[in-house]
């Protein structure tokens, strides 16, 4: 029950958004404040993990401004979905990285955890609709919408996200091992 709850939940909230996002005019979102915001509300909470997160911003001075047009609640959203599935998949006292940066003409924002990482063949299937991968939850914890819906936010602000591997030392076989799950937005600068 727990589980249909979410599903409805979570389906209504995907299809209001497309309407919602092309009803209301974009304005200028402030990305220091808006991940400052969320790395405290997350410290804060821990979402039942004793997952820390940090925020850095580089640029060429600390007073560097990193604003993109959007919606701030529904890029507040993605942050909070990408920082809620990092720390889930983290183990307990572990630390989850935000950097934000500019890229061009773009604003990087990259979430990096310690966790298991993704296996490759599910590096673009995280994001569709209903896709979960999570052996140590048991059924009915996750609706597998909330990459679908990041990805349908981040899309409809002209940006990108993708999600890959960082890479560690190179274990007994020669291979990099993995270090953990890595997603990155780019979304375009004001």
């Amino acid at each position: 029950m727990k589980r249909l709850d979410r599903l409805i939940s979570d389906i209504s909230d995907a299809s209001r958004l497309d309407a919602e996002l092309q009803r209301q005019d974009m304005a200028p979102v402030d990305l220091r404040r808006l991940l400052t915001t969320l790395t405290s509300v997350a410290n804060e909470t821990r979402l039942g993990h004793d997952v820390a997160v940090e925020a850095r911003f580089e640029g060429r001075s600390s007073s560097d401004i990193f604003l993109v047009p959007g919606h701030d609640s529904r890029l507040g959203q993605v942050i909070s979905n990408l920082l809620s599935n990092a720390q889930s998949f983290s183990e307990p006292g572990g630390k989850v990285r935000i950097l934000c940066r500019r890229a061009r003409s773009e604003i990087e924002i990259v979430v990096d955890d310690d966790g298991p990482g993704i296996r490759p063949d599910a590096l673009e299937r995280v994001f569709e609709r209903f896709y979960t991968d999570r052996p140590h939850q048991g059924f009915g914890q996750n609706s597998g919408l909330g990459l679908s819906i990041s990805k349908q936010i981040i899309d409809a602000h002209g940006g990108r996200i993708w999600a890959e591997n960082r890479l560690g030392r190179k274990g007994s076989d020669g291979e990099p091992t993995i270090a953990g799950a890595r997603f990155v937005v780019r979304l375009p600068a004001l």
